[in-house]
């Protein structure tokens, strides 16, 4: 994880002259004894490792929010899984989960469907960088509109620190849909951010354990995650009094999987490192097929070709888009008015009720402004000279960089139209953008799909996100719907491999219905148990 690779100077400070002590110099009189290499404890369960199989871990601009919800902020760069910015007023922040856009449609991260539930994740914690001393905060939403909201304040250092927040005792209730972090009420304030995670609070410790030939006084508990002193720390975890044994359990919960070191400081002096401590990071299970992208694709079974923009006559009827062109799969455009639109081949008309699961690639010059219309919208028709049947879904927020949208069109909410996406459909028509022009425009590919399908065998593909996995053991379920892993065992005790792994599922004898396939996942230390993101329909 990068978030635990990354070096500061704090130990400099902290065990150099301020302290009267000289880098890299051992303390005599303390040993540490515990860890000593090869104690593993399970770490704890955090909500975006969960939800998205993916942590707060700054090493993606997706870590807070695509990267564009951001206020007084100047100078902000992603740098080796660290976040960094300055604040250009007291109330610069940022969102780790942004709760969507009132009156868009909601997809991705967005926290209106991606809403964390208080009573299983009851902490925050972070690694936090500051230039100077301040006040940060956690905010967390229960609305759109910010009218409804929680606060927990708390004190910031200067340099590098690790803070443990508990908001229980500040309207920590219900489930929130969104999640902001003001990490100072300064103006000019330089601030890094290594980590963030929202997580369960259990009572999982690591035993430190040292002795002390001239006992007396107080020492200073230093985590690392590595042996070396000259080139920082990740934190004082503790300032306890020294007798000649002794024992502190450092509960782990806050903190990210990864390999640990402790070091004690006393007198100014460092003592001798310890072993090699482990927090197990639980495993990060993927599913990959079935899933939300679904099977079967309507432009290459019933319309000539897929959608992958490689060929002009992927589309037709466009409007309002100049210097259109074709370049390694990519269709590029530039929009001449605040309407601009583009049919999608269509040579038979779209069956709604098989291909719903709408997938495309996109990206688009300059920058991001919600009001001012960086916005899609995918209209269609079961007659294109009937205008009164036109629907049209409701705004689709969409980023400069290169990202992929998800959307189920089954039940979409519309911006016009009472039809909804039934019947058949001869017009699928895409509005590249909305803002004034001249902005130019990029879609690698549109995708529309059925739901994963089998007859007598379906393969299903997982894999596991960690950088690097203890050996793990999968089990396989189907499940008639996505709550309470209470289904039905496909396949036990399959030994995973790095990279994408497969099971060929013989569904031959398995009863004709739509299935949720979930995994369970151990590596003897953690377990997590994870849906796939899309159903199996079995017929025969």
């Amino acid at each position: 994880m990068k978030a635990l690779t990354l070096r500061t100077v704090v130990l400099g400070l902290l065990i150099g002259a301020a302290l009267g002590g000289s880098v890299g110099q051992a303390y005599a009189a303390i040993t540490v004894t515990q860890p000593s290499g090869g104690q593993t404890v399970n770490g704890s369960e955090d909500f975006p490792s969960r939800r998205f199989v993916d942590p707060w871990d700054m090493d993606s601009p997706l870590d807070l929010s695509h990267g564009v919800y951001f206020n007084q902020l100047k100078d902000v760069r992603w740098k080796n899984g660290v976040f960094t910015a300055t604040t250009t007023g007291n109330d610069g922040h940022v969102y780790p989960l942004f709760p969507g856009y009132l009156g868009g449609l909601p997809n991705g991260r967005d926290g209106i469907i991606n809403r964390f539930p208080t009573s299983g994740y009851d902490r925050f914690s972070l690694r936090l960088y500051s230039s100077r001393a301040t006040t940060a905060q956690f905010i967390w939403l229960y609305n759109q509109v910010f009218t409804d909201v929680g606060v927990k304040t708390f004190a910031v250092q200067q340099g590098w620190h690790i803070y443990n927040v508990d908001p229980t005792a500040r309207g920590w209730t219900g489930k929130p849909m969104g999640l902001r972090l003001d990490p100072s009420n300064h103006a000019n304030t330089k601030f890094k951010i290594d980590w963030i995670r929202l997580y369960k609070n259990t009572d999982t410790v690591l035993q430190i354990a040292w002795t002390d030939s001239s006992p007396g006084g107080t020492v200073n508990i230093y985590l690392d995650n590595d042996q070396d002193a000259g080139n920082g720390n990740l934190g004082l975890i503790a300032t306890l009094s020294s007798n000649a044994s002794n024992v502190y359990n450092w509960r782990t919960a806050p903190y990210p999987g990864g390999t640990y070191y402790i070091y004690i400081v006393k007198s100014g002096q460092a003592g001798a490192y310890s072993g090699s401590g482990k927090i197990n990071a639980a495993p990060l299970t993927k599913i990959l097929d079935p899933d939300e992208l679904g099977g079967e694709d309507y432009a290459q079974a019933r319309s000539g070709g897929s959608w992958s923009m490689n060929n002009p006559t992927d589309i037709s009827d466009i409007s309002g888009i100049a210097n259109v062109g074709f370049t390694n799969g990519i269709l590029a455009g530039t929009t001449l008015n605040t309407d601009p639109h583009f049919d999608l081949r269509t040579l038979t008309p779209i069956d709604t009720a098989r291909y719903h699961r709408l997938q495309f690639r996109y990206r688009y010059s300059g920058s991001f402004d919600y009001g001012l219309g960086t916005i899609v919208r995918f209209i269609w028709s079961p007659d294109r000279n009937r205008l009164s049947q036109y629907q049209t879904i409701k705004d689709i927020v969409v980023y400069p960089k290169w990202t992929t949208y998800y959307i189920n069109l089954t039940n979409v909410a519309l911006s016009h139209g009472n039809i909804g996406w039934n019947g058949n459909m001869d017009v699928f028509r895409f509005d590249p953008l909305e803002t004034p022009p001249q902005r130019r425009f990029y879609v690698d590919y549109v995708r529309l799909r059925a739901d994963d399908a089998a007859n007598s065998q379906f393969t299903i593909k997982w894999r596991d996100k960690r950088a690097n996995p203890r050996p793990t053991r999968v089990s396989i379920y189907r499940d008639t719907n996505k709550t309470g892993f209470n289904g039905r065992l496909i396949k036990s005790n399959i030994a995973q491999v790095a990279g994408i792994n497969r099971y060929n599922w013989n569904t031959s004898g398995v009863p004709a219905d739509a299935y949720w396939i979930y995994l369970i996942a151990t590596d003897g230390v953690s377990t997590t148990r994870k849906y796939a993101t899309g159903p199996l329909k079995i017929s025969h």
